[in-house]
């Protein structure tokens, strides 16, 4: 075989070589582009539904009706983790990237997002404890939405698998081997227990347990907590018995505390808020929610109704949806901080209010010019708490 003949087989496997980069680049445009619009349509129901259960909780109920709506919640709940399961699990292993190290609080950030788990524990009769370490109880870094993720698989697969006794969340410092700072994890149950034989493969992908068919479950919530664990540079145990209950352990870095002013001197409102919502269930649950927080709220239905409610008038902060008619969420925020529009604040503080929650909604979100990113189903303690923070940031500018 002559040079020329080796060098056109090198030219060739090269082009051959782009050409399936170029597809594997198009393919998950495809995919995320599928992820994204199959999120934003699952998520846009959810969030009405858990809106107006929440609506309706308050509004006295007798014990039998009650009683219905818990029913109604437990469910809407489970369904809410399954999908975020099925969504993350889908994209995990396809991103090379970790998530940006940001300030949170285990108090403020990790422990409400755990209130689906605690109250099905509490409708077991199973005794519920959370213990967060003293020298834990300020601002951290890391990956707050990532962590919860883990601490909630886990705590939802110790009360599932939980007939009678505890589930036990403990948050604590220690030491990698290394000799860095780690933040513990341990959830502990009493539960039926992980035999010895199913323990190196229960955090396998769609692998379930011996016990799974009574309880239920697809087997993504432990292969997920594994994923994002292991992304985040940390590991995760699990030591268990048949019968005599089970102690998942996860060890995470953990980067030297920030310095951030503590939430409590936020401002605490209540807030005149503009709200950007085009599906009008949502608009008007969520204007209920946050009525019923005290705050003021004047709804538009799309980004330029949002403008002409901004010019000239007063309010304290906007929450944008990011896909509406008319005029998008991206493109006003563009044009208020732009600051072309006459009359509007073009630093007022926005906070992305979407059903789209790929990583690179985020992105373009921030690109954009909002300063907070909330997703659908909105949880209203943390909608309350992340605007109480941009309100601070504003605050001290």
């Amino acid at each position: 075989m002559n040079n020329e003949d080796i060098s056109a087989k090198l030219a060739r496997l090269e082009r051959m070589h782009e050409q399936a980069r170029q597809e594997a680049e198009e393919n998950a445009t495809v995919r995320d582009e599928f992820l994204g619009r199959i999120s934003h349509e699952l998520r846009t129901p959810l969030n009405a539904i858990m809106g107006m259960s929440e609506l309706l909780s308050g509004s006295g109920l007798d014990s039998t009706q009650a009683n219905y709506l818990s029913m109604i919640d437990q469910s809407t709940s489970q369904l809410l983790r399954l999908v975020n399961e099925i969504l993350d699990f889908s994209r995990l292993r396809s991103e090379t990237e970790v998530q940006d190290q940001v300030e949170y609080t285990i108090v403020q950030d990790i422990l409400p997002r755990l209130h689906a788990q605690e109250k099905q524990a509490l409708e077991k009769e199973l005794h519920y404890f959370v213990h967060v370490a003293k020298d834990l109880s300020g601002v951290l870094c890391g990956a707050p939405d990532w962590i919860a993720q883990v601490v909630g698989a886990l705590v939802d697969n110790a009360v599932k698998f939980t007939d009678y006794g505890e589930v036990l969340v403990h948050f604590d410092r220690g030491r990698g081997r290394d000799g860095k700072s780690t933040l513990c994890i341990n959830v502990t149950d009493t539960g039926i227990g992980v035999p010895r034989e199913s323990q190196g493969v229960i955090f396998n992908k769609l692998v379930t347990g011996p016990h799974s068919r009574r309880f239920g479950g697809l087997g993504m919530g432990l292969a997920l907590a594994r994923e994002l664990v292991e992304k985040m540079g940390g590991e995760i145990v699990v030591d268990s018995e048949l019968y005599l209950g089970s102690t998942f352990s996860v060890s995470l870095p953990l980067p030297v505390l920030a310095d951030r002013p503590a939430i409590s001197d936020a401002p605490r409102g209540p807030f005149a808020i503009l709200l950007a919502e085009d599906e009008p269930v949502n608009r008007f649950m969520t204007e209920q929610l946050l009525n019923k927080h005290g705050h003021r709220v004047v709804a538009v239905e799309d980004g330029e109704q949002a403008l002409e409610a901004l010019t000239g008038a007063t309010f304290d902060l906007v929450l944008m949806d990011i896909s509406m008619p008319v005029l998008d969420g991206l493109e006003a925020t563009g044009i208020i901080r732009s600051g072309e529009r006459s009359g509007i604040d073009k630093d007022i503080p926005i906070v992305a209010l979407t059903a789209m929650v790929m990583p690179t909604d985020r992105q373009r979100c921030l690109a954009a010019g909002m300063d907070a990113f909330v997703t659908k189903p909105v949880e209203t303690m943390k909608l309350n708490e992340v605007m109480h923070e941009v309100l601070a940031v504003r605050q001290r500018a």
